[in-house]
């Protein structure tokens, strides 16, 4: 498989996606992952495809102990600068389909489509990494996009203007395999930037059925972060579990 993810996430990706991201939007995403993980203080939370570990951050600031995890050398740089001297939090750059923990974490988060990126194979074995890592009783929150709403809503092809930057994007869903993939092209002062990200969109049932074939047991499923109920018209699917 084409690990198109190690050039996708690059300065570019970090500039006009990255820090659009508000501060009052992460504060109210994490005020939504403690309420639906029902976190208690000093809680142990394992975060996936951290990023630049702005929900990890926050939680940290809300004394929580974190460790983010990221393959982007340049991401968790960027996490562990900004953490300022807090100790309640760790990043570190690895590939996660290569975590080895078992009964450390109260709560594992995946969020902002951070799963999907590998084949079916391997997507499976980060759920089952995932449910060792947890300890009895602990939750796993998984965010990723709702096929339905892209399948009834994603443009073929759009373009935007971002600070002089032009951005072009063309998108195309797989209804065979279920992945979506996106070309997109950066210009700026005569420079042209290609990506390519191909990943695997799951439906609810397909997520459950994994999750359950585990041994985790559905908490509950949102639309969004605002505990919308999910329908075909959501934005997002947001899944909650529990190990059993």
């Amino acid at each position: 498989m084409d690990e198109w993810f190690f050039n996708w996430f690059d300065e570019n990706y970090l500039k006009y996606n990255l820090i659009t991201q508000s501060e009052e939007l992460t504060k109210k995403q994490v005020d939504f992952i403690i309420d639906v993980l029902s976190l208690k203080e000093k809680d142990k939370i394992l975060d996936l495809g951290c990023g630049i570990g702005r929900h990890l951050i926050e939680l940290g600031k809300r004394d929580f102990i974190g460790l983010g995890i990221d393959f982007n050398k340049t991401f968790i740089d960027i996490a562990n600068k900004n953490k300022y001297i807090n100790e309640n939090l760790k990043f570190i750059d690895m590939d996660i389909r290569k975590i080895d923990f078992e009964d450390e974490f109260d709560s594992v988060i995946s969020i902002w489509t951070s799963f999907g990126y590998f084949e079916d194979e391997e997507n499976f074995d980060l759920l089952k990494k995932i449910y060792r890592a947890l300890k009895k009783d602990g939750k796993f929150l998984l965010d990723i996009e709702n096929i339905y709403y892209l399948i009834n809503n994603l443009p073929k092809e759009r373009w935007e203007k971002k600070e002089g930057m032009y951005i072009l994007e063309k998108n195309k869903i797989n209804l065979k395999t279920s992945r979506l993939k996106t070309e997109r092209i950066f210009i700026k002062d005569g420079k042209i930037y290609e990506y390519i990200r191909n990943y695997r969109i799951y439906s609810f049932s397909e997520i459950k059925n994994y999750l359950e074939e585990v041994g985790f047991k559905i908490i509950n499923c949102y639309g969004g972060y605002e505990k919308e109920e999910l329908n075909l018209f959501s934005k997002r699917l947001v899944i909650v579990s529990e190990k059993s």
